[in-house]
């Protein structure tokens, strides 16, 4: 990533790493943009009985309410 945006590796960690930086709100706003997209599609397969995705929803889904 930080070759991409040509800049120095430790300073792109450094910027993700604090919170209050415009980099590190976005990286993050990516991050979970691109979680939901795969949970999404991850439930599209359980829909149609991936015994995998079935287990994986099931599992995404107590851990939800672990964190409840």
């Amino acid at each position: 990533m930080a070759v991409i945006l040509g800049v120095p590796p430790e300073n792109l960690r450094r910027d993700i790493a604090d919170r209050t930086t415009a980099v590190s709100q976005r990286y993050h706003r990516g991050k979970a943009a691109s979680r939901v997209k795969l949970l999404h599609q991850e439930m599209q397969l359980a829909y149609v009985g991936s015994p995998l995705a079935l287990e994986n929803t099931r599992n995404n889904l107590l851990d939800m309410e672990d964190d409840e």
